[in-house]
């Protein structure tokens, strides 16, 4: 197993570079709310690519997916960006 990830759970939705919030697209997209709101079904799961700066769907994928860090990632990392995962605890 090289570590790689699967194309199938590579998609934009998923990425760190990916961001779909309501309120963020709204102030992304002046005028967006006079058709309504960025909560709208309408545009479904659809964000937007700050890398390549496009609007596209979450299920998109591309070459340049980065991995969005999980909460277990986040929790287990101190504050100097040392990993805690494995260390004894000293006393």
């Amino acid at each position: 197993m090289t570590g790689e990830i699967p194309l199938s759970r590579r998609q934009c939705g998923s990425c760190w570079h990916f961001h779909n919030d309501a309120k963020f697209l709204e102030l992304a997209f002046p005028g967006l709310t006079s058709l309504s709101s960025g909560y709208g079904s309408a545009r479904s799961d659809d964000g937007i690519c700050l890398r390549h700066d496009k609007y596209l769907g979450a299920r998109c994928v591309c070459s340049d997916f980065t991995a969005r860090p999980t909460e277990f990632d986040t929790a287990e990392t101190a504050a100097d960006g040392t990993s805690q995962i494995g260390e004894a605890a000293t006393t």
